[in-house]
């Protein structure tokens, strides 16, 4: 496989919304159709809408911001798996003990035609967590909005992983890639002092990757 992977979620009418946030809206200021020299647009979505990644300083007073993320974090190598919808376990974790940027698919790459966002259980649990970190995890993602219970408020899990400086990327289209090792580009905007941004996450499978030890 020599292209890359676009697993980043359109921002149209098919995007999936965090419950209660305002959906993005775009508005044409200029357009040739109209007499205009050039068409120009202007678009008003949250930090956190479609795919988009999550810095410290979204749950961590005095966390990074997006800005201060070093792109070694969001471009390497990776790994991809699939939990369809159970959460991983502290056995599980021990498996990818190592690995540096993690990708987890469940069930949440479908695209709903009413654009619907299904509950869930927590991505992982604390103990997975603990072992993944510990073992310097820097970056993981999921096709879901969230790696918290879609149903609490206390989102133990984004507390856990930013506070250990693990960015999270979340609203990923996982749905057509394999597990296995790929190259990950996930480049959020360059806001300063802001908690999220959109990023455009691609993957590459590469002779590099495949068959290499996990964590690279």
């Amino acid at each position: 496989m020599n292209s890359w992977i676009d697993i980043t979620r359109p921002i149209d009418e098919t995007l999936v919304l965090w419950p209660g946030r305002a959906r993005p809206r775009h508005r044409w200021e200029q357009r040739i159709a109209e007499g205009a020299h050039c068409n120009a647009s202007f678009w008003e979505l949250s930090a956190h809408s479609g795919t988009h990644m999550d810095a410290p300083m979204h749950f961590v007073q005095h966390g990074k911001s997006i800005d201060e993320i070093s792109p070694d974090v969001f471009i390497g190598e990776c790994q991809v798996i699939n939990l369809g919808s159970m959460p991983m376990d502290e056995q599980t974790a021990n498996r990818y003990a190592g690995t540096k940027r993690l990708l987890v698919r469940t069930t949440h790459s479908v695209l709903h035609a009413d654009a619907r966002y299904e509950q869930h259980e927590a991505l992982i649990t604390e103990q997975a967590a603990s072992v993944l970190l510990g073992s310097g995890l820097l970056l993981i993602g999921t096709d879901r909005l969230s790696v918290d219970d879609s149903r609490g408020q206390e989102f133990r899990l984004h507390n856990i992983l930013l506070g250990a400086s693990c960015v999270i990327v979340e609203g990923l289209l996982l749905a057509d890639v394999n597990e296995g090792s790929y190259l990950l580009s996930a480049v959020p905007l360059r806001f300063t002092k802001t908690e999220a941004s959109p990023v455009r996450a691609l993957l590459k499978e590469t002779a590099s990757c495949v068959g290499s030890p996990i964590g690279m």
